[in-house]
């Protein structure tokens, strides 16, 4: 049996809860042991915090074990993992998994403290990590469960791929060169790197005990560890020393003195399970809550019932009690809290307001349908909302922006054709009217020089009549 917890960089969500229950609980090869998920879900949603939940699992080599101890190994895990907090202070749900040939049982635990409303880390690498493997050790020893840490059982290739057939390709090529050099094609380290270079194999790393690998088909390097790729394969004679330093290490393993180790492993749990106590004693105290009345209305009627806040509705709800899940579905809670007795004591001023808690920490975190959501709460629900909102409208903003370029692009490129055609039929235009015009002015200056030759005659006729005129008048005169 091996303890893990999974990597969570966004923080989490009910996501988890999706992963663990989903087409695997109808198959049969999943269902939950302890806990309430919608519960769990409820609660995960209304965290307001960034890191919201904790998940993790109890692996086992055994395709299956007893229930009681099913149950027995589950409540000492809390025990250790979270010592000194009891079952109202926090929420934890666990789930079966039987569907890969083993046994997996899962938890997920919300990162809250629950009566306090503040936040809550399960599982701090640098600080818990010794206690939970000196839990597994004892473990594995008690009952007698498969070790990882046994030394028949060390894997020359380390870590796991989700692709199967790349798992398949890197399992291969280890078996292979464990072939070549018990074949003594292969008789050192550097030998080898110097093949897998030639044959397209990147050798990303290389250690003082192992080398990193890389397929052409791969996106990630994979590290094989030991024997044959550690710096003490320097010839053939050498990897024989190492084969039989590694069968009496597993000699060794088998004799050893299990019950003086359990002894060992149990002070040592012991010891630290203390200190991790005292941690949580002085940081996640338990408040003492003044009694609350709360009033419940039924559905669709005015009807109410009273409720007590510590016993009937916190308490139940932490421990996903079947009465506390009736009621969640089927009724709806307002919360109306009691003004405290030292309050009443001390205020004389009967027609003042009470005075306003400033404890911003007081009513930090949750929100849950026993609870009013405190202002601070709401205001930063508000943010995060708008945020995601406008985070939301910038990407379709980002969208229509690049369609409108686009359009305005090809409308450009159009209009620059057009540009181009107009101004090749201005200009026939142009030089058409110009052609019309130079005829024009040749018919006008010949019109012109016709009108002035008829001015010209008309001129001559007046004055001929006049000089005529004169003539006659001349003559008339002598006369007489």
């Amino acid at each position: 049996m091996v303890v893990k917890f999974f990597s969570n960089k966004k923080g989490g969500s009910v996501k988890a809860l999706d992963y663990l229950l989903n087409h695997r609980e109808k198959d049969g090869t999943a269902r939950v042991l302890i806990g309430d998920e919608q519960l769990t879900r409820n609660i995960i949603n209304a965290i307001s915090f960034k890191h919201k939940v904790c998940v993790g699992c109890l692996s086992f080599e055994e395709k299956n074990i007893d229930e009681d101890l099913k149950y027995k190994l589950m409540g000492d895990f809390e025990k250790y993992l979270l010592p000194s907090l009891e079952s109202d202070q926090y929420n934890i749900l666990w789930v079966e998994h039987v569907d890969k040939g083993r046994l997996e049982l899962n938890f997920v635990i919300p990162k809250i403290e629950l009566t306090r409303k503040i936040a809550l880390n399960p599982f701090y690498h640098k600080q818990d990590l010794s206690r939970v493997d000196v839990w597994q050790n004892l473990t594995n020893l008690t009952y007698g469960f498969s070790d990882p840490k046994d030394p028949s059982k060390q894997r020359t290739l380390q870590g796991a791929s989700k692709k199967i057939s790349l798992q398949n390709d890197y399992e291969k090529l280890d078996e292979m060169l464990h072939e070549l050099v018990k074949s003594g094609q292969i008789q050192n380290r550097d030998q080898m790197i110097e093949l897998l270079n030639q044959n397209q194999i990147f050798v990303n790393r290389v250690g003082s005990d192992y080398i990193s690998l890389k397929l052409p088909d791969s996106k990630k390097a994979r590290r094989y560890k030991g024997g044959i790729y550690s710096e003490q394969f320097t010839s053939l004679r050498r990897f024989e020393e190492i084969c039989k330093d590694t069968k009496s290490r597993v000699d060794e393993y088998n004799r050893r003195d299990t019950q003086g180790e359990i002894r060992f492993y149990s002070d040592k749990l012991n010891e630290y399970t203390k200190s991790k106590a005292k941690y949580i004693q002085s940081k996640y105290k338990k408040r003492v809550e003044t009694k609350q009345q709360i009033q419940v209305y039924n559905n669709g009627s005015n009807e109410s019932n009273s409720f007590d806040y510590d016993n009937d509705i916190l308490f139940p709800a932490s421990k996903s009690n079947k009465r506390f899940r009736d009621l969640a579905s089927t009724i709806e809670f307002s919360v109306h809290r009691a003004k405290s007795e030292v309050y009443k004591s001390t205020n004389k001023r009967s027609n003042t307001k009470p005075r306003q808690n400033n404890n911003i920490y007081q009513d930090k975190g949750v929100k849950i349908d026993s609870t009013r959501a405190t202002t601070k709460s709401g205001i930063v629900k508000s943010r995060e909302s708008e945020y995601r909102a406008y985070k939301k409208a910038g990407k379709t903003r980002d969208g229509v922006y690049q369609q409108i370029v686009g359009d305005a692009e090809d409308l450009r490129t159009k209009l620059g054709e057009y540009s181009s055609e107009e101004q090749r039929a201005k200009q026939s235009i142009i030089g058409k009217i110009a052609h019309i015009g130079r005829i024009i002015a040749k018919l006008v200056n010949k019109l012109k020089i016709k009108m002035d030759s008829l001015n010209i005659g008309e001129v001559i006729k007046e004055n001929f009549d006049l000089l005529e005129t004169n003539t006659k008048t001349k003559n008339t005169r002598i006369k007489k």
